[in-house]
């Protein structure tokens, strides 16, 4: 069974906009910096490494790489595009743990997952 269907969510690509990005790069700019990745590079490593998905606001939902032992995870939050054809980044940052601990999580990878170079994100 793939994620999609066990969370009752339509699987679709994800798209990601340049003004999204640039949005993105703005308002997070002092996260970013101090985990030393662009905007693009946070919702890439995020898309390829998320170990739980949780609901987001309203109709969307929180792609997140979380590990309990850290007070910050990567996230980014989707919702459905135009005329439900595929996912669009609505934000992504670097959120505190305890917050994303208060969303209703839908799903949660069997083991944790490492990133494919072995470096921990968020290590603040």
């Amino acid at each position: 069974m793939t994620i999609a269907r066990a969370i009752h969510q339509k699987s679709a690509d994800i798209f990601v906009s340049e003004n999204h990005l640039k949005h993105i790069g703005n308002k997070h700019a002092n996260e970013l910096r101090q985990i030393g990745l662009t905007a693009k590079d946070l919702v890439s490593y995020v898309c390829q490494n998320f170990n739980q998905i949780r609901k987001g606001s309203g109709n969307s939902i929180l792609l997140v790489v979380y590990n309990a032992k850290l007070p910050f995870v990567a996230a980014i939050e989707l919702n459905l595009g135009l005329r439900n054809e595929f996912w669009e980044v609505k934000t992504a940052e670097p959120r505190r743990t305890s917050a994303v601990d208060k969303k209703a999580l839908l799903w949660q990878e069997a083991k944790p997952s490492r990133s494919s170079n072995g470096k921990t994100l968020l290590t603040k």
